[in-house]
């Protein structure tokens, strides 16, 4: 069965085969994804496709017991989860998905985002320490705006570090109206409540995330004072630290 959407001409005449295999820079690769940048009739896209999981994944998921993140259908429906609720995303323009008995091949391409940076590399690069000094403070209230959106609508992200948040730098042009787009939707879940263990986890990866990278009591203080559900702030405060730091001394003894 083959699923094929587009909502940009420049696709629409293309072949799943053509748009799957389409050759550029490889931007990040693992087992069974991978995300390229490309250029198609003139213009830049990352297309992040997925091919066959394990024997083991592939039987799971069609038994139902585990949730398939080897397909772009989950990224897919994110883009539209996340547009419902006013969270900034680059611009969904393609979406492929060709499905065979434990053969499955999909993708999704979006539009480039032009002068950009990682929330990452933005804190720990010095080029950008001029802009940290006068920006930092909303862009953390805008991180925490994010982080509230998601999870009054019972959405988790499940890799909410800051490498998957992209900074317009253009948008710093305006204090008011900075613009930053969240990425990497492949593991993000909708649910009508979010438990505290996930909230937890989810704060803490965050909280190690700003640790590494950036400026973390700045970020505490914001993100203690602006979370949506203060009570939860208050009574496991102490919990999303211990995240934090058990993260963060993790990825030092890989890391360095």
């Amino acid at each position: 069965m083959l699923t094929f959407y587009s909502n940009k001409k420049d696709f629409q005449g293309a072949s799943f085969s053509t748009l799957f295999n389409v050759e550029g820079k490889i931007i990040r690769s693992g087992a069974n994804r991978e995300t390229l940048e490309f250029f198609f009739k003139n213009k830049r896209y990352f297309i992040k496709r997925f091919s066959n999981g394990s024997f083991l994944q592939n039987f799971l998921n069609n038994l139902g017991f585990v949730k398939d993140i080897s397909d772009a259908r989950n990224e897919y429906n994110a883009y539209h989860f996340l547009k419902e609720i006013g969270v900034e995303t680059p611009n969904l323009v393609c979406y492929g998905n060709e499905k065979k008995l434990f053969c499955n091949r999909s993708f999704v391409i979006s539009e480039k985002i032009e002068n950009f940076v990682q929330l990452d590399f933005f804190f720990s690069k010095a080029k950008y320490l001029k802009y940290q000094k006068n920006y930092q403070d909303q862009i953390y209230k805008k991180i925490v705006q994010i982080i509230n959106k998601l999870h009054q609508n019972g959405i988790v992200h499940h890799d909410l570090y800051l490498c998957h948040f992209l900074l317009d730098l253009d948008s710093l042009k305006n204090k008011k109206n900075i613009k930053i787009y969240l990425i990497d939707f492949h593991r993000l879940q909708k649910n009508k409540r979010i438990s505290s263990r996930r909230q937890i986890k989810e704060l803490g990866d965050l909280f190690f995330s700003i640790k590494y990278f950036g400026n973390e009591e700045i970020f505490q203080k914001i993100l203690f004072t602006s979370y949506y559900n203060k009570n939860f702030i208050d009574t496991y405060k102490s919990n999303i630290e211990q995240r934090a730091n058990l993260m963060l001394e993790k990825y030092k003894n890989k890391y360095g």
